[in-house]
């Protein structure tokens, strides 16, 4: 059993809040799964984060996954929060250090060929993680 960490910032209206991804790899048939209240965009990160690792050379867990997003009450949408999953997940299995993940806001889509895209609404995230105090984004 592993566990990695990653942090991404939601948004609602334009207030910003921070995102926490925890992600456990356990023993089990393989399976993913994402739990915190995603949206239907978020189900379907699942696909483009696995395929995105594949296509970009890193390892998928061939056993149980299941990524938390916290804090749970708040409502998580979009697709920006694809790579965050994407690092969770890696740091959980070794691939990326843990303490590589620490005060890192990770942000952007993944498609399936592995390429990332920017996302929208970037200035209150920035200044969501500038107050916050985390140095890289």
């Amino acid at each position: 059993m592993a566990i990695g960490n990653a942090l991404s910032v939601g948004l609602i209206g334009l207030k910003a809040f921070t995102i926490q991804l925890q992600a456990f790899i356990s023993p089990g048939l393989p399976y993913f799964s994402i739990i915190g209240l995603p949206d239907a965009s978020l189900s379907e990160a699942r696909e483009r984060v696995k395929s995105g690792c594949a296509a970009s050379g890193f390892p998928w867990p061939q056993t149980r996954v299941t990524v938390n997003m916290s804090p749970a009450s708040l409502p998580k949408r979009g697709s920006s929060h694809d790579l965050a999953i994407a690092a969770a997940v890696l740091s959980a299995s070794g691939v990326i250090p843990h303490e590589c993940m620490l005060d890192v806001v990770v942000l952007g889509e993944v498609n399936l060929d592995g390429s990332v895209h920017g996302i929208d609404g970037l200035l209150p995230i920035l200044l969501h993680a500038r107050d916050a105090g985390l140095r890289h984004v």
